[in-house]
């Protein structure tokens, strides 16, 4: 059976140099095979702490614990638990020196012990703690308002709709491994990097038209994202300033600070679109959740309900129309607007000169959004039906293109191949 593990230092002085995700902290990743069982591998740990003293507790760990350590560091753990993918994995430890607690997670719970018992005396698992299942339970979102909520009349294009909704519900359906569980401030600036560029299309789609390619998953549930992450928590995105917080509460808070600087109060305090609405200054992005809002003065915002966006789980809440229409009608002036005398001919003529645009449709939808042209994007190719792939597929040459959509030099995680609609009999 393969057990996983993660290390977790204690914070880095600030001396030390921080890497490009902002680490706070060194997380090493491990994994081992054995016949070992749980009580088995919690007297080794025993052992290897008992007696030490607590500045000595992540040193000893990482040379005497038997697992292998991958060479890359990471910027977070990732549970794999709570998930139909856990089938290969037996359990994940985490020792986490930075909080001194030791957690063990696996396919039905997750429990922890203090890793100062462990320098004191020898332990069992019935001396852990149990936390519960194996990810946190999605809690009820509560939010105070004192003042009405602001319900802007949120107009989306229809081709966007069609093809960002799609977009962004595979970007969670992917990534749901992480988007279930609880996770640093870097990793929540990596996923809404990625939801920001994809509402705002910045993103490229590579074709694939070659016969063959790796065997595999395109995502893992082992796997962090590896594109960059903002490198601040309030940035700007076009004419709104997104706040990136793990609490929307607190992100409002942040707003209310933010909007009383010269930046936004000289300027932009009575701001509409260009059909009249009250123009959103800020988003306030959880992941989890969104909000937008809008400075009616200096002192004072006035913003729309929490609407849930991504939390890894359809079952418990999937992310609603709403959500997604907020990120693309706040994100729109950060898209090109990009006039052509094509627009003025008629929608059969459009759709053809798309066709003619790239080898598959997705990147014709792309364009046709970018330009506003043609119909919205039907995620078919021909009588084929354009599928989300999540494993690299063996395809014979001649057969339709295969779609990966990527964040600079960085897949995204999201492929794209037109299949026949399977019949069932």
């Amino acid at each position: 059976m393969i057990v996983l593990a993660y290390l977790i230092s204690a914070p880095l002085s600030a001396s030390q140099e921080v890497g490009a995700h902002d680490r706070l902290n060194r997380i090493f990743f491990g994994s081992r095979t054995t016949d070992e069982g749980d009580e088995e591998h919690l007297r080794r740990v025993s052992e290897i702490l008992l007696d030490l003293k607590k500045e000595g507790t992540f040193d000893a760990l990482h040379k005497r614990l038997p697992f292998k350590w991958n060479d890359d560091e990471k910027y977070d753990t990732v549970n794999p638990f709570g998930d139909p993918r856990q089938y290969q994995y037996h359990a994940l430890w985490t020792f986490d020196t930075r909080n001194d607690v030791l957690r063990y997670t696996n396919a039905n719970r997750c429990s922890q012990i203090p890793l100062g018992l462990l320098r004191e005396r020898a332990v069992s698992l019935a001396d852990m703690e149990p936390l519960g299942g194996p990810i946190p339970v999605p809690l009820e979102h509560t939010f105070d308002s004192e003042t009405p909520y602001w319900k802007p009349q949120v107009e989306v294009d229809d081709r966007m709709r069609a093809f960002a909704h799609r977009l962004l519900r595979d970007f969670h359906h992917q990534w749901r491994h992480i988007l279930r569980n609880n996770y640093n401030s870097v990793t929540l600036r990596v996923l809404s990097r990625a939801i920001i560029r994809l509402s705002t299309l910045d993103f490229e789609v590579h074709e694939n038209t070659g016969g063959h390619g790796p065997r595999g998953v395109h995502v893992w549930i082992t796997q962090l994202p590896a594109w960059e992450p903002f490198e601040a928590d309030i940035v700007r995105v076009g004419t709104v300033w997104v706040v990136l917080c793990q609490d929307i509460q607190n992100g409002l808070s942040i707003a209310q600070q933010h909007v009383a600087s010269r930046e936004i109060s000289t300027t932009e305090s009575t701001s509409t679109t260009t059909s009249g609405e009250a123009h959103a200054h800020y988003m306030i992005l959880s992941v989890k959740h969104i909000m937008l809002c809008h400075a009616t003065d200096r002192a004072s915002l006035k913003h729309t309900a929490p609407e849930p966006l991504f939390n890894g789980d359809y079952g418990t809440g999937p992310p609603s129309d709403l959500a997604l229409n907020y990120l693309i009608w706040a994100t729109a002036s950060a898209r090109p607007s990009i006039f052509t005398t094509i627009q003025s001919l008629p929608i059969e003529v459009q759709d053809i000169i798309l066709n003619y645009s790239s080898v598959g449709t997705v990147v014709a939808a792309k364009v046709g959004c970018m330009l506003g042209l043609g119909s919205p994007f039907s995620w078919k190719d021909g009588p084929l039906k354009v599928t989300l792939e999540e494993r690299y597929v063996i395809r014979p040459s001649g057969s339709s293109v295969e779609s990966q959509v990527w964040f600079g030099e960085h897949k995204s995680g999201i492929f794209y191949l037109a299949r026949a609609d399977r019949v069932i009999t």
